[in-house]
Formats: C-alpha cells, sequence, structure tokens
C-alpha cells in the first residue's frame, strides 16, 4: 500500500506540493499514532492485518482479520506489543472490537458522518504487515458489499492497498476515521471499506469481548 505519489512538476510546484504534504502529515499524526498492526495466531498459521484506536483500551479491526485466532497479538506505530484482554464481532459488518490491557498511545477520532463521493481520503494501515504506510484515495461512492458480509451499503474508493491492510484506517482531510477498510479488488484500485455511521452502530451495539476461540 505505498503512497500515491504525484506526478513530476517544476520546482514551484514540487515545493508547494512539499508544503502541502507537511501540513498533512500534521493532519494525520493522530489517525498515525493510533494505528496498530494486529497479528491473529491460529492453530496453523499467522496472519497480519490493521487496526486503529477508538479509546484508551479499544481498537477496531475487521472480523476476519481475528477469525481463528488463538492469540491477539497488537503493535503500536513506536514498536511496542500490548497484551489483548479479549475480542467481539460485530453482527452487522466486517468489524471486529479489541481490548488491549495496556493503554493505546492515542486514539483516532470518527468523523460526524459518511465521506461523499469526490472526497479525498488516505488510508492508514500496515501493508503486508510491514511499516505503517499512508495511501492516498479518492471516495467513488456507495456500493453493495461485494463479498456480502455487510447488511448495509459500504463504501467504494479507489486507492493502492494490500493483504495486511483490512483493518485499516480510511481518514478524511481532517484526520478523522470515515471508513474501516476491509477489502481490494484483486485486479484494480478498487477497494471497500465499512462507513463510519456502520462502525458507529456496531460500537454502540456491542457486547463484552471474550476473545474465545480455540484450535
Amino acid at each position: 500500500m505505498p503512497p500515491v505519489q504525484p506526478a513530476a512538476a517544476d520546482p514551484a510546484a514540487a515545493a508547494a506540493s512539499a508544503v502541502a504534504s507537511a501540513e498533512s502529515a500534521g493532519v494525520l499524526r493522530t489517525a498515525v499514532r493510533a494505528s496498530v498492526r494486529v497479528r491473529t495466531v491460529g492453530c496453523t498459521n499467522v496472519r497480519t492485518g490493521s487496526g486503529f484506536a477508538v479509546d484508551a483500551h479499544t481498537l477496531v479491526t475487521n472480523a476476519h482479520v481475528v477469525a481463528g485466532a488463538e492469540q491477539l497479538q497488537v503493535d503500536t506505530w513506536d514498536g511496542h506489543q500490548l497484551a489483548v484482554t479479549g475480542s467481539v464481532t460485530a453482527a452487522v459488518a466486517d468489524l471486529a472490537v479489541v481490548r488491549t490491557r495496556e493503554a493505546l498511545p492515542a486514539t483516532a477520532p470518527l468523523a460526524d458522518a459518511d465521506p461523499v463521493g469526490g472526497e479525498t481520503v488516505t488510508v492508514v494501515g500496515y501493508p503486508r504487515g510491514e511499516a505503517l504506510a499512508k495511501a492516498t484515495g479518492t471516495i467513488t461512492g456507495p456500493a453493495d458489499d461485494p463479498l456480502h458480509t455487510a447488511a448495509a451499503a459500504v463504501l467504494q474508493l479507489e486507492a493502492s492497498v494490500a493483504p495486511g491492510s483490512s483493518g485499516s484506517a480510511v481518514v478524511d482531510g481532517d484526520g478523522a476515521v470515515v471508513g474501516v477498510l476491509y477489502a481490494g479488488a484483486t485486479t484494480g484500485e478498487d477497494a471497500y471499506a465499512v462507513p463510519v455511521s456502520t462502525l458507529r452502530a456496531a460500537l454502540a451495539a456491542q457486547g463484552p469481548a471474550d476473545g474465545s476461540a480455540r484450535c
């Protein structure tokens, strides 16, 4: 999920782009610090995904990221590993809520409303389980869930993502979360995210986390 690079330009335009990138980095600082790598240790394999904190001891990722976990490991942006006390999956979409024993370093704010078509967003996560990365994209609009995991419409966006990005925060120009990435097309740059309205509903309806998966 490498960041989309701007086309070559003259020195003045390059300088203006550098300034804009610096300002964007400042806006995204909280989202970056709130992002975590989620490692799922199963009976026969280990998978990685992404997630982000919504309060001091709660993070959001995808249900398919935590599925089959005998153990969940959470790494923060600055390299600390946090103990997981439990997790619960949502019934309305590909979402999971994970609890940590230690405090998470930052909390990503949730947007008040879903984004509109044409809005520029940034995906913040850990593609391929490697270094934290940001990818710029554009909201195409609402769409039917191609994987049939959501009861309501999902967000379609044009963004370059990779395996391991599942659970990444999709943030707007103010650094607020507008969606949770859960799928990317095998061809092209189409990706799909659970909108923040569905995330808010899932957080409001969630029950106690128990993390009871076993081999």
